[in-house]
C-alpha cells in the first residue's frame, strides 16, 4: 500500500501508514500501530482500491482448519483457543475417540460385567454392574443399552459420552 492522501482524507487530517495502511494524522512521522516510519513527501493523489489480497493458508502436517471459524490450529485440538468451538473428528465420532459400535457390542458381548460402562468411562456404574451381574439384571439392561447405542446418531452419543 503505498503512502498517499485523498482529498478527503486530507481534509479530515488524516493519512495511511506506507506499511500496514492503518489511518494515523497527516503529521505523523511513525504509524502508531506498527511503528513504521513514514515517508515525508505528501502528495495529494487520488487513492486506488488495490485488488483484493487472496491469501492460501497451507496447512501443515499437523494442522487443521477450526470447524466453528476456519482459523488454523493444531490436530489435536479439542477445542479452538480462537473461537472455543468443540473439535470432532471428520468421521463424525466423539472428541474421545469413542465408538458407538465398539460401545454396543463390548454391551451385547460383555454387558452383563459392565465391559461398555469401562469403555465409556463411566466407572461407577461398571463396578455396580459387575457387583450384580450375578443377578442377570446388569445382562438385560445391557441389552437394551446396546440397542440404543445402535439407534442414537454419531452426533448424539458424541455429545453423551464425550
Amino acid at each position: 500500500m503505498n503512502n498517499t492522501v485523498t482529498q478527503d482524507a486530507q481534509a479530515a487530517g488524516q493519512k495511511h501508514c506506507s506499511a500496514c495502511g492503518e489511518g494515523m494524522h497527516l503529521s505523523a512521522a511513525y504509524c502508531p500501530k506498527c511503528g513504521a516510519r513514514q515517508p515525508e513527501s505528501q502528495d495529494v493523489q487520488p487513492v486506488q482500491q488495490p485488488a483484493p489480497v487472496v491469501q492460501s493458508r497451507v496447512l501443515g502436517s499437523n494442522q487443521v482448519y477450526c470447524r466453528g471459524c476456519g482459523a488454523v490450529i493444531h490436530v489435536s485440538a479439542v477445542s479452538c483457543p480462537k473461537c472455543g468451538a468443540v473439535q470432532r473428528p471428520a468421521g463424525g465420532g466423539s472428541v474421545s475417540g469413542k465408538d458407538r459400535t465398539t460401545a454396543a457390542l463390548l454391551a451385547f458381548l460383555l454387558g452383563g460385567f459392565g465391559g461398555h460402562k469401562f469403555y465409556l468411562g463411566k466407572w461407577v456404574q461398571g463396578i455396580f454392574y459387575l457387583l450384580f451381574f450375578w443377578t442377570l439384571i446388569p445382562g438385560v439392561i445391557a441389552f437394551i443399552e446396546a440397542i440404543i447405542y445402535l439407534t442414537m446418531s454419531d452426533a448424539d452419543f458424541g455429545k453423551k459420552y464425550p
